[in-house]
């Protein structure tokens, strides 16, 4: 399929849902979409990072997905402040559900989506409209820097300083609105946070060109999450088998030859040893032992998970297997 294809195809319905506000800013060329849940803290200091881009026209889509700590009233208190902002208050759907209702009601050309725990740069638009026209991209991935002296086993941070194409973490990343739609958008299939901008981004190389630009900066900071929460991390690899029967070719391309293979050998051996060997540096500088003993304490919850949560793996495997059957498979 190509562009042309794709724009025809495109959704040109922009009919402000029920629950969004309206934007109050005239010609507006890029669109903002964060979903949010129960993090009004971290949500506040994007706001006020976007609050001080370089460029007018654009507009920013609050999505609430099911947030219970206040988010909603205090983004309704902010609207005065920021003239902008637009806010759309769903029942919990996961996290792409939350973004396509923010694309559907998004009046620009672009949809720019990030996190709501990152920071963005004062020109983080204006490099990404400046991608966009210089390149003629359907979608542009940016550079995205972390605090490292702020990690801990037990944060959640990204870091992509180079090109990572194949999956484009949604913290950091630009589409083309047409393109977007015309490809459908996030698949609402993955109701956790796995696997939804990987396959997203396998769709949209079908239709055009995607690019890396390093002026497009956030900073994702790091973000403390519980014990619990990081151990339990794997019990979302089911989505593995999902995103393998949509798209065999492009699974075995760009991630593994199998999702058991990238579950149990990828994730269970590899990635676990690299933990641990990365969690020694907590024996040297900065030294804190605690972190090294929670680190290797973490690893081993996790191999035990992996295991326990073999059944649910298994149960993924063969339901998508029958739903959607792939020749040779």
């Amino acid at each position: 399929m190509i562009l042309k294809e794709v724009q025809t195809a495109a959704v040109s319905d922009r009919t402000i849902p029920e629950n969004c506000t309206r934007s109050n800013v005239a010609g507006v060329r890029i669109s903002v979409v964060v979903a949010t849940f129960n993090r009004r803290n971290s949500l506040m200091l994007l706001l006020e990072s976007l609050s001080k881009q370089t460029i007018s026209g654009f507009e920013v889509i609050v999505v609430s997905d099911g947030s219970t700590d206040g988010t909603v009233q205090m983004l309704h208190k902010l609207q005065d402040q920021f003239g902008n902002l637009r806010i759309i208050d769903e029942v919990n759907r996961g996290p792409g559900a939350a973004r396509n209702a923010g694309a559907r009601a998004a009046l620009g050309d672009y949809l720019a989506f990030t996190d709501d725990d990152c920071v963005a740069s004062k020109d983080w638009l204006e490099q990404f409209l400046a991608a966009f026209e210089d390149t003629g991209a359907v979608a542009v991935q940016g550079r995205t820097t972390t605090d490292r002296l702020a990690r801990s086993p037990l944060t959640h941070q990204m870091e992509i300083l180079t090109p990572m194409l194949k999956v484009l973490p949604t913290c950091n990343v630009a589409y083309l609105k047409r393109a977007f739609e015309g490809v459908g958008g996030f698949d609402e299939s993955f109701k956790s946070a796995h696997n939804e901008d990987a396959d997203l981004v396998w769709r949209i190389e079908e239709v055009g060109k995607i690019v890396f630009a390093p002026k497009v900066h956030i900073i994702h900071p790091p973000r403390s999450d519980s014990f619990y929460k990081r151990a339990r991390w794997v019990r979302g690899l089911e989505s593995e088998f999902l995103l393998y029967y949509k798209n065999r070719d492009k699974y075995r391309k760009y991630r593994s030859i199998s999702p058991w293979w990238n579950i149990y050998w990828n994730i269970f051996i590899i990635g676990q040893l690299q933990m641990i060997w990365s969690n020694c540096k907590y024996l040297l500088k900065p030294y804190n032992p605690y972190y090294f003993f929670l680190g290797i304490a973490l690893v081993v919850t996790r191999w035990f998970n992996l295991v326990r949560f073999l059944p649910v793996y298994y149960r993924a495997y063969r339901s998508y297997r029958k739903k959607m059957p792939v020749k040779g498979a």
